[in-house]
């Protein structure tokens, strides 16, 4: 065996001892490397954060730079178009989160109050319904009795209870700041990427160029091609869904004569954004707040967004977003549900594009 042979063997058993001995250290401390991940990941956190605000505002600044005079040559404009754009993407964000909160805030508060008056009427109705059926349901009136609510003074303590857990108590209000830090840091940081993204192109380029091999650039350069397509795709695909849903809710709720159509149309179509379950969450808001209302109003409710749901799967979604990402809707599910596991909301945003992606490499030819 060559010299050069002898190297390469002994650099590989190296290595390949290196690795063993890695991975037997992390299982040996296995709790240790958890809580270090989680540590890391508490620092690094706002960067990732950041790094997704800045993915997504990129597909409104790059809709904005094809109409703010793209073909200008003007000095002034070529310098400051970016900013500009950028500056247009976080305002209209802004404003539909207004708009969104305008419309939302008092139809909640009013829900509120029409909750704490109509709850202890319902609850008096159905003890008395039960009391007056007593022979036929005598387990129900024994434990009527055993009970003895009053449903009043429940919801004072509920409410006395929340309060002072969330306005009494340090450390939660300390968590709240500090992911109202957290954030901004988020948010900071996306404008800067989105203001230098031309910059930070260019270094990619050149380090992959001294780092990498052609073969492999050109196939990391098709893994991030693929990914841009499909994470855009989605959440473009995704929002008209949503102004869609929400809108055929909003104009079906009015027809039909149905309380708080601007509201829960709002909450249908912002909920729709998450996959596949998301409708249905809008739609249990929707028959909480009708039902305290009429309860014949949300029977209707309910019918009509069974049906609104059907056209929603059946021919909205395919249309706009099935085709964009395509993935099959039991990967579509088990994404939802791995994505909310791990990461929450996030979670569930994140890992339809995700499998998606790994989908669609799986299957390049």
């Amino acid at each position: 065996m060559s010299p050069n042979e002898n190297n390469g063997a002994s650099r590989i058993t190296t290595r390949l001892i290196i690795q063993i001995a890695v991975i037997l250290l992390i299982i040996l401390n296995f709790s240790h490397f958890i809580n270090l991940i989680k540590y890391l990941w508490g620092i690094v956190s706002p960067l990732f954060l950041g790094a997704g605000i800045a993915f997504i505002l990129n597909i409104i600044v790059s809709r904005y730079e094809r109409i703010f005079f793209p073909n200008s040559q003007n000095p002034f404009i070529v310098k400051n178009r970016r900013a500009v754009c950028i500056i247009l993407s976080v305002l209209t964000v802004l404003l539909v989160l207004f708009v969104f909160l305008y419309i939302l805030i008092p139809q909640i508060s009013q829900f509120l109050h029409l909750l704490s008056i109509q709850l202890p009427v319902i609850y008096e109705k159905s003890v008395k319904w039960i009391m007056s059926h007593s022979e036929k349901y005598p387990f129900f009136e024994q434990k009527i009795k055993e009970l003895d609510i009053n449903v009043e003074t429940a919801l004072k303590k509920c409410l006395e209870i929340l309060n002072n857990w969330a306005f009494g108590s340090v450390s939660f209000i300390g968590n709240v700041f500090g992911k109202i830090i957290e954030i901004i840091l988020a948010i900071v940081f996306s404008i800067y990427i989105l203001l230098f993204k031309s910059t930070l192109k260019n270094n990619y380029q050149k380090l992959s160029n001294i780092y990498l091999s052609s073969k492999r650039k050109n196939q990391l350069d098709k893994i991030m091609g693929i990914a841009n397509d499909t994470f855009s795709n989605f959440f473009l695909g995704q929002f008209k869904e949503a102004v869609i849903l929400g809108t055929l809710c909003t104009l079906g709720m009015a027809i039909l004569r149905l309380p708080y159509p601007t509201t829960i149309g709002t909450v249908v179509g912002l909920s729709s954004i998450i996959p596949m379950v998301g409708s249905y969450i809008g739609a249990t808001f929707g028959v909480l707040l009708i039902i305290v209302v009429d309860w014949v109003s949300a029977v209707l409710f309910l019918v009509f967004i069974i049906i609104l749901q059907q056209i929603e799967s059946s021919v909205i979604y395919p249309k706009i977003v099935g085709d964009s990402i395509g993935l099959p809707g039991i990967w579509v599910f088990a994404a939802i549900i791995i994505g909310s596991g791990l990461m929450g909301i996030l979670g569930i945003l994140l890992g339809v594009p995700i499998v998606a992606t790994i989908y669609k490499l799986l299957n390049q030819p």
